[in-house]
């Protein structure tokens, strides 16, 4: 590998996700060098991901079925089995995100941790502790932040809402979450009918 790959392919295998405004510089590099990254990742059976409107690359595992030479490559990228209120916070997140794109000029979606709360909370059990529903939630946000879905700010209790979640919860994961949800209130509203 020459030296131009090594340093955008080590952020990308290091970090998993590479934000062109926290490192312009090996941005830059896995922009010029974009073709070249996906040849060498393309034998190790990975991605690259480039999104050069919002700003990040990342790398993903092949379907094993895109393999042209039918191949079957050992996971490389490991896979995060999320729990549930995880998942819950990265679909209401990403609804957060597309909310925030449709009326705010600011690209930055930043949420404290009180926002977090009230966002989650009507989805998870009612607890008669409320220092244990926040810890819980906190517990959960912590995850998203290992999963550079959220990450905190110089503010504290204060996280920014990473543009890289709309490859992760994309609009048709959106769509059948809030079909869910819809369905979910229509057997809970008719339930409290009865």
């Amino acid at each position: 590998m020459s030296d131009a790959l090594t340093v955008p392919v080590v952020h990308l295998l290091k970090n998993g996700v590479l934000y062109q405004s926290d490192a312009p510089a090996v941005w830059e590099r896995i922009l010029t060098q974009q073709a070249a990254i996906g040849d060498y990742l393309h034998v190790i059976g990975l991605d690259v991901v480039i999104d050069r409107a919002e700003g990040y690359a990342y790398i993903r595992q092949q379907d094993t079925e895109a393999r042209d030479d039918g191949t079957t490559v050992p996971r490389l990228v490991t896979r995060h089995r999320l729990s549930f209120p995880v998942s819950l916070m990265l679909v209401l997140l990403r609804g957060r995100l597309a909310d925030n794109d449709a009326g705010s000029a600011d690209p930055r979606l930043v949420l404290t941790r009180d926002d977090l709360v009230e966002m989650v909370r009507a989805f998870l059990p009612p607890r008669s502790n409320e220092a244990q529903l926040v810890d819980q939630i906190d517990a959960h946000t912590k995850k998203l932040v290992e999963l550079k879905a959220l990450r905190p700010t110089k503010q504290t209790g204060t996280y920014e809402v990473r543009r890289h979640l709309k490859a992760l919860v994309d609009a048709q994961d959106l769509n059948d979450f809030n079909d869910l949800l819809a369905s979910y209130r229509g057997t809970v509203s008719t339930k409290d009918d009865a």
